[in-house]
């Protein structure tokens, strides 16, 4: 019986490795960095923010919130800055450059 070795295509792989290599493949990438953003988003902001989180799209460094209070919206606006950095605290690598509340 053969045993595998590294140099063989059929050797057994990590499933992170094999994930990794999926994720990031140009056609999934797109999406699977919306999906890190959008979980970042909701992981740095808690439950209270949540509830008022209408939609969000990630697109090219910009983070697109929509919010489904006007006060919140606005207060919000004010911290901008640290909410990027919040934001980007929760990713392995920072993506999130702007953030668009509507």
């Amino acid at each position: 019986m053969k045993q595998p070795n590294k140099n063989d295509g059929d050797a057994p792989q990590k499933i992170d490795a094999v994930l990794k290599e999926i994720f990031t493949q140009k056609s999934l990438k797109k999406g699977w960095t919306e999906v890190q953003v959008v979980s970042a988003w909701y992981e740095a902001m808690g439950e209270h923010i949540r509830q008022y989180t209408r939609e969000i799209k990630f697109n090219k460094g910009t983070l697109y919130v929509g919010m489904d209070s006007a006060p919140l919206k606005m207060e919000l606006n004010y911290g901008k800055e640290k909410i990027v950095r919040l934001v980007n605290s929760q990713l392995e690598i920072p993506l999130v450059e702007k953030i668009i509340f509507h």
